[in-house]
């Protein structure tokens, strides 16, 4: 039996990276259906709470991320989002703040 989400965090996030590991999960499950996977229509507005500069850095720069990473990204192609790939859209975006931290535009690489 799955343990209750306050009672997962409390019991797993001792250091600063557990605790942003299970801040991940809160987020994956703040936008899931009762099947624990993301539709477009909620990845989408995901990305839009959550990453407004990033997806403001890609209209600049007349890149529409949001009409490519759900099919991109949907690895087995169910039309939905399970954890995992939903890592791999999270990992799209840290590589490129990664590659800005280092000079590079916001945008400038990864999914698009």
């Amino acid at each position: 039996m799955p343990l209750d989400p306050a009672s997962l965090k409390t019991k797993m996030s001792n250091t600063p990276v557990e605790k942003s590991v299970m801040d991940l999960i809160d987020l994956f499950h703040k936008y899931t259906k009762p099947d624990d996977k993301i539709d477009k229509q909620g990845l989408l507005k995901m990305l839009k709470e959550n990453f407004p500069n990033f997806l403001k850095a890609c209209d600049k720069r007349g890149k529409d991320f949001l009409a490519h990473i759900f099919e991109d990204e949907d690895k087995n192609k169910d039309k939905k989002i399970e954890f995992s790939e939903f890592l791999s859209v999270l990992g799209v975006i840290a590589t490129d703040y990664h590659d800005h931290s280092h000079g590079a535009p916001l945008c400038s690489g990864g999914g698009q």
